[in-house]
This record gives C-alpha cells, sequence and structure tokens, in this order.
C-alpha cells in the first residue's frame, strides 16, 4: 500500500494502524485549528467601533473582524460544547468570546447593546 518500508512501533502492528493513527491525528489537529480560529486573540475598542484580531488560516498570520457596538449576536445553544454560553455571532462570523478575559464583564453587554 505504501511505496516505502515502515519499521512498525509498540503501538502499530501493521500498516493500517499507522495510517489511522496518522489520519485520527490530523482530524484532531484540523479541529483544534477551527476552534483557535473563533477565538479572538484581542479586542480593540474606540467609542462605539471595535476591531477584533483572530489568528489567520495560515500560522502566524493574523485576520481582523471589524463591528460596531450592536453587531454581536448570541448564538442559542445547539450542540454539546461546554462553552455554550461563550458562542456570539459577529456579522456571520462564529466566534467565542468569554467573560473572563475582559476587564470587567459589563465590557461585554456593552459590545452586545446597540
Amino acid at each position: 500500500m505504501l511505496p516505502f518500508q515502515i519499521e512498525y512501533a509498540t503501538l502499530t502492528t501493521n500498516e493500517n494502524d499507522l495510517l489511522f493513527f496518522m489520519g485520527f491525528f490530523f482530524l484532531g489537529n484540523f479541529i483544534i485549528r477551527i476552534v483557535i480560529n473563533r477565538y479572538p486573540l484581542r479586542i480593540y475598542r474606540q467609542e462605539k467601533q471595535y476591531i477584533a484580531v483572530f489568528e489567520g488560516h495560515i500560522p502566524l498570520w493574523k485576520r481582523m473582524l471589524k463591528f460596531r457596538r450592536g453587531d454581536v449576536v448570541v448564538m442559542p445553544p445547539s450542540s454539546i460544547v461546554p462553552w455554550q454560553d461563550a458562542r456570539y455571532k459577529i456579522n456571520g462570523n462564529k466566534v467565542l468570546l468569554f467573560n473572563e478575559y475582559f476587564r470587567s464583564p459589563s465590557e461585554l453587554n456593552n459590545m452586545l447593546t446597540s
């Protein structure tokens, strides 16, 4: 199946086991990457204008999302993830905003009101 010879370790008994391990490793990394891309690294505020800085789709790149006060919408609970109360939507983009990372909880509430 593979074009080269593999010496098997103690976790793998044949090449199918190795392919399953590699497949689930890359799947797990892909899922972690999706979660990290939804979490803002920093949020800047100037009056009613906000800029959220996210990690880019390519490592070490940054992407910015500009929005105004009131553009942040709470997402309804729909899955079994433990951070249900931190899921929001900003201009159609799904983001994770935790109360603990703001100076005060009122700052998050100010973003929600128009």
